[in-house]
């Protein structure tokens, strides 16, 4: 049997609309470990806002977080562990951005790290912080971050990343879809990072050849990861970019179980 790693993004391509995953989803993606293929959860969420689906599948391999900047064993030690950070201080002096520009909120994020600037709520993929215990300054952020994020209106996210890419070219500052509109942001990151670089290193960790590798996605942080797969399969609700750059499209969407209709005939799963 050809042993595969299914690469599985989350929002608009694993969960439904509700955000969640559907019993069949469940099951196909079980029965596809219990087949002995490695599956892989590798999305833009923190740890903290997918370690539950990772659970709920009872995965046994690594997951990535932060598209590609963590790569861990959530739970446990793994001794291949990986984790790309920006310096304290280079994350704090991101903060002088606001002299010229207004953000609703700005947040630095890591593994088991969430500190804002201000206390906030209702912010996509952030949990509320009504009286959070630390703030983004000099007391408040003692782990190096992965990311930091702003929040802003949506008229002055175009001059906001042409100010982040003049004074830090070391770092790269991306946004996708479901950061749009009422809650546009961007994220700052080390620029090294991306999903494909992260299954690039999984794969090698457990001797899995590009060319067994599937992966799943619909926005454009997931493009790198769909090409550099040796099968990359667009959700039939992606963008068209998406849709266009993949190997193959699922017959359904995300909201009718689009991965486990795929997955269960490409691997011939009961």
């Amino acid at each position: 049997m050809n042993r595969y790693l299914i690469a599985l993004d989350l929002d608009g391509t694993t969960l439904n609309a509700d955000g969640q995953l559907s019993a069949g989803t469940i099951a196909v993606l079980q029965a596809a470990q219990a087949a002995g293929h490695l599956v892989v959860i590798a999305t833009g969420r923190p740890d903290a806002i997918s370690e539950q689906f990772y659970d709920a599948l009872k995965l046994q391999g690594p997951m990535i977080n932060f598209n590609g900047a963590l790569i861990h064993m959530p739970h446990r030690h793994w001794q291949y562990e990986k984790e790309v950070t920006i310096p304290i201080p280079v994350a704090l002096s991101l903060r002088q951005l606001k002299q010229e520009f207004a953000f609703k909120v700005m947040v630095a994020e890591g593994k088991r790290l969430l500190v804002a600037d201000r206390p906030y709520a209702n912010i996509p993929f952030l949990p509320d912080r009504l009286h959070p215990d630390a703030l983004l300054d000099e007391q408040g952020l003692r782990q190096a971050p992965i990311s930091v994020t702003m929040f802003m209106e949506a008229k002055i996210f175009k001059p906001v990343a042409a100010q982040v890419a003049a004074l830090y070219p070391h770092l790269a500052a991306k946004t996708w879809g479901a950061w749009s509109g009422e809650y546009t942001a961007l994220e700052v990151t080390s620029r090294n990072t991306s999903k494909f670089r992260a299954l690039a290193y999984v794969a090698g960790c457990y001797g899995i050849d590009q060319s067994h590798i599937i992966a799943f996605g619909d926005d454009m942080n997931d493009l790198d990861m769909l090409q550099f797969a040796g099968h990359g399969v667009a959700m039939k609700n992606a963008r068209p970019a998406i849709l266009a750059a993949a190997d193959a499209h699922t017959p359904t969407d995300n909201e009718h179980d689009g991965v486990a209709d795929y997955l269960a005939d490409y691997l011939k799963l009961a």
